[in-house]
């Protein structure tokens, strides 16, 4: 299970990240990434050059996730990580649980696993949430696919969005 500290729960956030509008689809999954703000840009909503959502969220800010027990990735923090799927998608909520339990220990198990060359690949340090959208599909594929399509989901996000800031 995730660290409490790691764990996305305000509604706010899960909605600034599906307004970022900064998504990738890898198999079963989608990925909502929001990024870490640097120091001093304002977060200005979209069409509107005068109304100003949030306040930025510094590098430094307090309330990241510490580095986990355990964790050997080299990042001081990691990101906040929210999971969700819709009961459109699954009626059942075992279905719906499982599902979730699947894509968070395949993300659990990316991230303690810090090969080097994933690390090098994957900044988390430029991500203040991650949202991962799920499809039903997950529950009828190997642990090894899903783990696989997590793992590319956040290649595929670190390299469209290293960019930007």
């Amino acid at each position: 299970m995730l660290a409490a500290s790691e764990r996305l729960r305000k509604t706010s956030v899960f909605q600034r990240a599906y307004a970022a509008k900064n998504s990738v689809n890898s198999g079963c999954v989608t990925l909502y990434v929001l990024l870490k703000r640097s120091k001093g840009r304002p977060d200005y909503q979209a069409g509107s050059s005068h109304k100003q959502i949030s306040p930025a969220i510094d590098e430094d800010q307090k309330g990241q996730a510490p580095a986990a027990q355990g964790g050997n990735w080299p990042s001081k923090s990691f990101p906040l990580v929210g999971f969700s799927i819709s009961k459109k998608v699954l009626k059942s909520a075992c279905k719906r649980n499982r599902a979730k339990r699947r894509i968070r220990e395949a993300y659990r198990g990316i991230r303690k696993a810090a090969d080097p060359q994933l690390v090098a690949q994957i900044r988390m340090e430029r991500f203040y949430s991650l949202v991962f959208v799920i499809n039903p599909s997950v529950l009828n594929l190997k642990f090894e696919d899903v783990t696989a399509a997590v793992r590319d989901s956040l290649i595929k996000a670190s390299k469209k969005f290293s960019h930007k800031s």
